[in-house]
């Protein structure tokens, strides 16, 4: 009996793996446009005005997050418990025509990583 429990924790344990990789590869398909409006991806810069990845959310205070959109992504972000929002700097949507543009775009992130530098 113990080791058929094992054998499940095993398999549910790589069902959840194949999960998250399919979602990351779903992620990294996506357009800049398409990334920063979804809650399962992220739009993030991975140099100081350098070159944007779409990658799969992260985290708590990610998960329900949207970049970009109608709504005040401030107040959202903020709602989930010990969440803070990151704004964005110099961040131009590729579907709008900015001054500024090249800078890292929003983030939903849990507070002790702010205070870390992070």
């Amino acid at each position: 009996m113990r080791f058929a429990r094992l054998v499940v924790a095993a398999l549910l344990f790589g069902a959840s793996a194949v999960v998250s990789a399919d979602e990351g590869a779903a992620c990294s398909a996506a357009s800049e446009l398409e990334c920063i409006n979804s809650t399962a991806c992220k739009l993030e810069q991975t140099t100081p005005h350098g070159p944007y990845v779409c990658r799969a959310s992260r985290g708590r205070c990610e998960a329900s997050f949207r970049q970009a959109g109608d709504d005040d992504i401030r107040k959202l972000c903020e709602a989930t418990a010990g969440c803070e929002f990151k704004p964005g700097s110099c961040f131009c949507p590729p579907n709008v025509v900015c001054v500024c543009g090249g800078g890292p775009p929003a983030q939903c992130v849990e507070r002790s990583k702010i205070a870390g530098g992070h």
